[in-house]
C-alpha cells in the first residue's frame, strides 16, 4: 500500500504518536486524554496508554484536575520554561488548595524576585478571624517565612548583590538560623498580630524554587501547632516539587 505524500517509509507508529503528543504538551498549558486521543485520531484508551507512558519518564505530569502537563524530562529541554512562575502556579494551584482546606488557615506559594517575596498564589482561609489574601502582594523578602527560606538557599555573594551593605550582617545573621532547619518563621515582621510558617519547594536537583507558607493570626501560631503545621507544609511541598521538576 502506498505511503501518503511526506510520510518516510520507515516510520514507526507509535513512536511518531508519541512526539506528536510531545509537541501537544510543549504547546498547551494542559492536555486531557480525550483531547489527546482526538489530536491523534485513536482511542482514549490508547491516548491514556501514551501519556502514561510519557509520565512514567518524566516527560509529563498529572495534576489535581487529571489532565497532563509538560514533565520536568521535556521541560528542560524548553529554554526558560522548566519553572517559569505562570506554569509553577498552574501546577501548585490545587495542591495550594488543598492545604488551605486541610488547615484551614490561608496558604501561599511565594518566590523570589531579587529582595521581594512575591505571592504567587494565596488561597484564603474560611475562619471568621484570618488572613487576607496576599496574590500578587510584594514584601520585603528577609522579612517574610517564605523569602526567608529562599534567601537562606543563595550563595553569599548573591545575597550581598540583592542587599545593601548596611542591612546585609542582619539578614545574614537570620538566615543562619533558617538554614539549620530550613524552616522560616515570621512572628509580626511584616504586619502586627499576624505569624507564618513556610518551608521550602525544591526542583529535581533539591534547589528551592519557591516557598509554600502558612500565615494565620499569632495567637493560633502555637508552639504546640508548629509541628502540625510543618509536617503539612512539608508533605505538600514534596507533592510540589515532584509535580514541578
Amino acid at each position: 500500500m502506498p505511503k501518503a505524500a511526506g510520510v518516510p517509509p520507515y516510520r514507526v507508529e507509535a513512536v511518531d504518536k508519541a512526539l506528536q503528543l510531545l509537541l501537544l504538551l510543549q504547546r498547551q498549558d494542559s492536555v486531557g486524554v480525550t483531547e489527546a486521543a482526538a489530536h491523534l485520531g485513536v482511542a482514549r484508551s490508547t491516548a491514556h496508554g501514551l501519556l502514561a507512558t510519557l509520565r512514567h519518564r518524566d516527560f509529563a505530569v498529572q495534576s489535581g484536575d487529571r489532565r497532563y502537563r509538560a514533565g520536568p524530562a521535556l521541560r528542560r529541554a524548553r529554554p526558560g520554561g522548566q519553572h517559569s512562575p505562570g506554569l509553577l502556579a498552574e501546577l501548585a494551584g490545587p495542591l495550594v488548595a488543598r492545604l488551605r482546606d486541610e488547615l484551614d488557615e490561608t496558604v501561599h506559594l511565594i518566590v523570589l524576585a531579587g529582595s521581594q517575596a512575591v505571592f504567587l498564589i494565596s488561597e484564603e482561609g474560611r475562619q471568621p478571624l484570618r488572613i487576607g489574601s496576599r496574590a500578587g502582594t510584594r514584601l520585603p523578602a528577609q522579612h517574610t517565612s517564605g523569602g526567608k527560606v529562599l534567601l537562606a538557599a543563595l550563595p553569599p555573594e548573591e545575597l550581598a548583590r540583592r542587599f545593601p551593605d548596611d542591612e546585609l550582617a542582619e539578614v545574614e545573621a537570620s538566615l543562619a538560623r533558617v538554614r539549620r532547619t530550613w524552616l522560616g518563621v515570621n512572628r509580626g515582621e511584616t504586619e502586627p498580630g499576624i505569624g507564618a510558617v513556610a518551608v521550602p519547594v525544591r526542583d529535581d536537583a533539591g534547589t528551592p524554587i519557591a516557598a509554600l507558607a502558612v500565615s494565620l493570626p499569632l495567637m493560633r501560631l502555637t508552639r504546640q501547632r508548629l509541628p502540625e503545621l510543618t509536617d503539612a507544609l512539608h508533605r505538600s511541598a514534596a507533592a510540589i516539587s515532584a509535580l514541578a521538576g
